[in-house]
């Protein structure tokens, strides 16, 4: 990636809001094959950016068994990840995928811990930031409306 695409791309993530088309990315996984982002279009994603996490998988099964009850109804969840130092990853059953800087074809999102909720088009429909323990409710009551009302939902302001 040249020097301008990596500004733009790091312009549309700083300022990525609902209604945005999500840029593509390409992420390793701690817990099997990598994952695009271009592979989940035609699905609904749950895409979990997390913060300061060492073994926090005891945080993320919420959001787990959140995204696992609602694959039926065609819901992908992922967790995000990055490293540092000696951290290990959150051990989950849904993919965690590890952002490295080096890795050029992928991006992050700097505003975490945050939920991103991207409809079947790529397009994000919500973005719940702030800590997850906290947002667990929040989230999982927008989820539920996201996709029993069509998936179309926006949260009134």
């Amino acid at each position: 990636m040249s020097a301008v695409a990596d500004e733009e791309v790091a312009n549309v993530q700083a300022s990525l809001k609902p209604g945005d088309l999500v840029p593509d990315f390409t992420m390793p996984a701690t817990n099997g094959f990598g994952q695009r982002l271009q592979e989940a279009r035609g699905s609904y994603l749950m895409l979990i950016w997390l913060g300061n996490c060492d073994e926090c998988s005891e945080r993320l099964v919420r959001y787990q068994l959140l995204a696992e009850s609602l694959e039926i109804e065609g819901l992908k969840g992922w967790f995000v990840w990055t490293p540092k130092g000696k951290r290990q990853p959150p051990n989950m059953r849904l993919p965690v995928l590890k952002y490295e800087e080096q890795w050029r074809q992928s991006w992050t999102f700097n505003d975490r811990p945050a939920v991103m909720l991207i409809n079947a088009d790529g397009r994000l429909d919500h973005l719940l930031t702030g800590d997850l323990r906290d947002n667990y409710q929040e989230t999982e009551q927008v989820v539920m409306r996201w996709m029993s009302q069509g998936r179309d939902y926006q949260r009134p302001e």
